[in-house]
């Protein structure tokens, strides 16, 4: 058997780009995969959990079901990552009372890194950088601004999620164009669940992929609001003790990612502004105030509740 190039729709995304078959499920081909109740289940995963574990459970589906290819040999995904993922991510499962997957088993499928293997996470962890030598004496609180690629953005809210885990949780809204999740944090003081009467709120950035300031600060409002709950602030423990709050950093992670690629300093204006699909989408939503002042001339018509025009679909 020889490598070959992953065609999977649900795993465009992982690290690697080649894979081999049979894979260690003993699916002999693309198309059986395809129909297998396992890769159905690691595109449906999303919906089912409410976001919460992914894409994380979807790339480890993905490095069982299109294991990483080299030089014609199978590489097998590291088992601690498995396990890492399964210890945090049990609860989601528990809650709508669904088993582990059986094809996610640690032990059978994956390899301890003494074995060789490789981290089928790695991409969402961000690239390694060289950070300034900060001084020791910095409390865990401390935030430093800086800006984030997407895979950077990814791991800092998990990151911020996990130091406040007992306020705070990750959830995607669902994926672009181009297959990246986007990504949600949330505030409550219960995390991923929906509390009657009480208010939420929610803040998007980045619509326009080449305005990243407003991504930045999100990020940094996330960091903000987690650090100042662990000391004790009493504005923002009211804030989030009474309120959900959602942050939504990036609504377009391909156009960041293009415009980051052109950099600034011969950047148009116009370059990542738009989605990989061409739409605005600070200029794409349905015109909902005229359609109030037409149905406000209508005897009868309710304005406490207003549909999408028709006219909002067309060509879409």
């Amino acid at each position: 058997a020889k490598c070959v190039d992953i065609a999977l729709s649900s795993c465009t995304d992982v690290a690697y780009t080649k894979t081999m078959y049979p894979n260690f499920l003993d699916q002999k081909s693309r198309e059986v995969i395809e129909y297998s109740s396992e890769y159905i289940l690691i595109s449906v995963l999303h919906n089912l959990l409410q976001g919460e574990c992914n894409p994380d459970l979807r790339l480890l589906g993905c490095s069982v079901l299109a294991p990483q290819c080299e030089k014609d040999k199978v590489i097998k995904p590291c088992r601690h990552v498995c396990e890492n993922l399964k210890k945090n991510c049990l609860s989601a499962f528990d809650a709508i009372d669904m088993a582990w997957p059986y094809f996610l088993d640690c032990d059978r499928f994956f390899a301890g890194e003494e074995e060789g293997c490789f981290d089928p996470l790695a991409k969402l962890r961000g690239e390694v950088d060289v950070e300034e030598d900060l001084p020791s004496d910095l409390p865990a609180t401390f935030i430093q601004f800086k800006h984030h690629s997407y895979s950077q953005m990814v791991s800092m809210l998990k990151k911020t999620a996990s130091k406040c885990s007992h306020i705070a949780t990750t959830y995607s809204i669902g994926r672009s164009f181009e297959g990246k999740d986007l990504f949600v944090i949330e505030f409550s003081t219960k995390p991923g669940h929906h509390e009657l009467l009480k208010p939420e709120f929610k803040y998007i950035g980045n619509m326009h992929g080449n305005e990243v300031v407003g991504k930045e600060l999100l990020i940094y409002l996330a960091q903000y609001l987690c650090s100042e709950y662990l000391l004790g602030n009493p504005r923002i423990q009211t804030l989030i003790n009474n309120t959900r709050i959602h942050l939504l950093p990036s609504l377009n992670p391909d156009g960041y990612e293009l415009a980051a690629e052109e950099g600034a300093g011969y950047n148009g204006w116009v370059i990542g502004r738009q989605t990989a699909q061409n739409l605005d989408l600070n200029r794409n939503f349905p015109d909902l105030t005229s359609e109030a002042y037409r149905r406000a001339g209508i005897h009868g018509a309710r304005l406490d509740h207003i549909p999408i025009p028709q006219s909002y679909w067309w060509g879409k």
